[in-house]
């Protein structure tokens, strides 16, 4: 009998993190969601909730030794100024807690970065022109992934997509 594979959620309450817990659970997932410190999450079968810090990648690691894949749906207020300062450190939590577990790191990516012009298809090689703050910031978020996964040590993978689920 195979051991399930594992993924743990860094931000697993929001919709992004809870719709993708819920998703790898139905799939037959080992899931470990993170949380706050001193919250929970909801009753999600196959989900094992682990309140922590973002911030202390060492004791996240810790519980999520054993997780192939790393979830990166962490978000700041949706504000400019909070992603201006909060967004850049979390993906560099996640891209150290993906390095300790030896995991790949999938981010939930979004078309903001190709802006207002954007054509009706994109591909890989559409060039990315935000035409806005968050749009920017999240080409920088991806770019900072992008350099840490150069050396080889770290997969990761961007998950493009518009916004379809969730209010």
């Amino acid at each position: 009998m195979t051991q399930a594979s594992s993924v743990l959620i860094l931000g697993a309450r929001g919709r992004f993190g809870l719709a993708a817990a819920r998703a790898f659970a139905q799939g037959g997932w080992q899931v470990l969601g993170q949380v706050r410190p001193g919250a929970t999450g909801p009753a999600v079968p196959g989900v094992q909730w682990l309140a922590a810090d973002p911030a202390d990648t060492a004791a996240l690691a810790a519980l999520g030794q054993g997780a192939q894949v790393v979830v990166h749906a962490l978000n700041p207020p949706y504000t400019h100024r909070a992603w201006r300062t909060q967004a850049p450190a979390l993906m560099d939590a996640a891209i150290r807690i993906s390095r300790a577990l030896g995991a790949t790191l999938m981010l939930p990516g979004n078309v903001y970065n190709f802006g207002a012009s954007m054509p009706a298809l994109l591909r890989e090689e559409t060039a990315q022109q935000a035409s806005t703050v968050k749009g920017r910031i999240r080409i920088a978020l991806e770019q900072q992934l992008t350099a840490a996964t150069a050396d080889g040590a770290m997969k990761a993978v961007v998950i493009r997509a518009g916004d379809f689920f969730g209010s």
